[in-house]
């Protein structure tokens, strides 16, 4: 039975704490890029509440950029589409608040330079 108790605490089921992370970002995490983007496309780690999300852009002169409301992209709702206004070359800061499907509520940032 001694042998059998170590076993049992790892098969033992753990709950799951899910939030939407970010996962992936185009224009990528830390990218430098030739040419404005007209859209950021983020994708999280699970499926999110687009309405209920907000994401702002910085220029490299610390003005915010004007985007668009996060939209969420069919058949994917784990992604939201952002339409950005950039039109300088620079150093651009973007800072997400997601909230997931299950109410969690995560926040983070990136950057992404676009090249001269």
């Amino acid at each position: 039975m001694k042998r059998l108790l170590p076993l049992l605490a790892v098969l033992a089921p753990v709950p799951a704490f899910a939030h939407a992370f970010l996962k992936h970002a185009e224009p990528g995490v830390g990218a430098v890029v030739a040419t404005p983007p007209a859209q950021l496309l983020l994708t999280y780690t699970e499926g999110l509440e687009v309405p209920f999300c907000t994401v702002t852009v910085e220029g490299p002169d610390g003005t915010q950029v004007q985007t668009g409301k996060p939209q969420p992209v069919p058949g994917h709702e784990d992604e939201m589409s952002v339409p950005v206004h950039i039109a300088a070359p620079g150093k651009y800061t973007v800072t997400w608040r997601a909230l997931s499907v299950d109410t969690h509520k995560t926040q983070g940032s990136f950057s992404f330079t676009i090249a001269p």
